[in-house]
């Protein structure tokens, strides 16, 4: 999740150099690029305990179901403009750490590190760049989790 945000902030100057003028505005950063990259690609696998209609969608008994979290988390329903990073959007739950009894336990330790993390780098090193066009930045798209494989930088 750093990696991924760190990139994002990197290929969107204006929200990089909003935050680091306003590092109070940290949390609503984090949320966003929580809502906006979700990591996590599918929920785990649920099976339905009796026939529902999901969507004009008929998932029978005993049918395995799993959840494109990040559809969700860009659901145009929920969220205005959903394919844009927005750091000043009013936030509506998002589903990146999951949702009710299902969340993940990690999600405070997650959230403190990437508020600690992502405005010191920046403050850090305001000159900081990718060193190769963003879209040549190795990426990992087919696993369990979205991430950055290597992230060259340049200041």
């Amino acid at each position: 999740m750093i990696g991924l945000s760190t990139l994002t902030m990197l290929t969107h100057p204006r929200q990089r150099q909003n935050l680091v003028d306003h590092p109070e505005k940290v949390g609503p950063v984090v949320e966003e690029l929580l809502r906006y990259l979700t990591i996590v690609q599918f929920g785990l696998g649920r099976v339905a305990k009796e026939d529902v209609e999901i969507g004009g969608q008929l998932i029978g008994k005993g049918e395995l179901v799993v959840v494109a979290i990040p559809a969700a988390n860009r659901d145009p329903r929920v969220f205005t403009d959903p394919d844009l990073p927005d750091f000043d959007r009013r936030m509506t739950r998002h589903l990146a750490f999951g949702y009710g009894i299902h969340q993940r336990l990690g999600q405070n330790a997650a959230r403190a590190e990437l508020k600690a993390i992502l405005p010191r780098v920046f403050q850090r090193f305001p000159d900081l760049n990718l060193a190769v066009p963003a879209d040549e930045v190795p990426m990992d798209t087919y696993g369990t989790n979205y991430a950055v494989r290597q992230l060259m930088v340049t200041r």
